[in-house]
């Protein structure tokens, strides 16, 4: 059954690789593969263009000239929307979580100003208060300056930003046919709800709850994110007036392995990023990716996820968040 989705651009390169990982699957004693979605695009590497498709051709539509977005100073998200916003003519302003910060700027932030963002600096208690309304002062700010601002909330996890991994969860089906494989294990980060959320969306309206799904939250906790993943269901379900079943017992949300906090980095990660580079190239980050597939690793090592049936890691980028970290490597 095919999707019948939204409006959309084609931002994204698109399908990505799915990659067999040989050496680190024969170790772990498992079928597993690497959803290859860092390679979207250089410039807008990772999973945020596949939201961005649908929410920028929402924007076009409103007749926006400023896209507004917000997330922590080394947002993924953000910095892919700056980027998208050059391709698209648009001017993109940025609401980050964090003090007004000093050069050099590293990673994400140095390509947020290398494309010609805008920014509003915010310090975590006012950016949370300010969050709760949509940043309504800033995007008011903006029309008094003669701009037409469209909001983007944080990690574009909104009821339209679902449906790009909704149509991966497809593309990925796909993928996993030419190979004959009909039963899976998918498995991700989930930072702000959308992807995982998108991949729920996928599976149920597909209905193919034959694949899995398994997210490690990198903030938070798992409890807070199947309040977030159930509010972005039923947003979509009633926006796109979907008839949809995707219950909690459709998708599980392991936790433990946030460590210290949101962006903070830990030796037992470290020394899987490492594992990962040197047996397969994948370069993890210790944000997002590298969380996830570290608690990957430990609960197959545990025995927690069955090993008769392939795992498909969405590997969904933010390579650019590895180097403001590069302190936490030794070699």
């Amino acid at each position: 059954m095919a999707l019948s989705c939204p409006k959309r651009l084609s931002l994204a390169r698109t399908p990505t690789p799915l990659q067999k990982l040989d050496r680190i699957g024969a170790e772990l004693g498992v079928e597993l593969y690497v959803k290859r979605d860092d390679m979207t695009g250089l410039e807008l590497s990772g999973n945020k263009v596949r939201k961005l498709e649908f929410l920028l051709a929402e924007a076009l539509d409103s007749g926006a000239d400023t896209v507004v977005t917000c997330g922590g100073v080394q947002s993924n998200h953000c910095r892919a929307t700056a980027a998208a916003c050059v391709r698209l003519g648009l001017a993109c302003h940025l609401i980050l979580r964090t003090a007004p910060p000093k050069p050099p700027y590293d990673g994400n932030l140095l390509l947020d100003y290398l494309v010609g963002a805008t920014f509003t600096f915010m310090p975590y208690p006012e950016y949370k208060k300010s969050e709760e309304f949509d940043f309504k002062e800033v995007n008011e700010g903006l029309r008094r300056m003669g701009k037409k601002p469209f909001f983007i909330p944080v990690g574009g996890s909104v009821a339209m930003g679902c449906w790009g991994y909704a149509c991966a969860f497809e593309e990925t089906i796909s993928q996993l046919e030419e190979r004959s494989i009909k039963k899976a294990h998918f498995v991700s980060a989930i930072g702000s709800g959308g992807t995982h959320a998108g991949l729920v969306l996928g599976q149920a309206l597909m209905r193919r709850h034959d694949i899995s799904i398994t997210d490690f939250n990198v903030c938070d906790t798992p409890e807070y994110f199947r309040g977030k993943t159930a509010a972005l269901l039923n947003g979509a379900k009633e926006r796109f007036h979907l008839s949809i079943n995707a219950e909690e017992e459709s998708y599980s949300i392991i936790g433990g392995y946030v460590g210290p906090g949101y962006a903070q980095a830990y030796p037992e990660l470290i020394e899987t990023m490492k594992w990962a580079a040197r047996e397969e190239a994948i370069i993890l980050d210790p944000v997002y990716t590298g969380k996830a597939f570290h608690g990957l690793v430990t609960e197959i090592r545990a025995g927690r996820f069955p090993r008769k049936d392939p795992i498909v890691f969405f590997h969904t980028g933010g390579v650019f968040g590895l180097f403001p970290q590069k302190n936490e490597f030794t070699f």
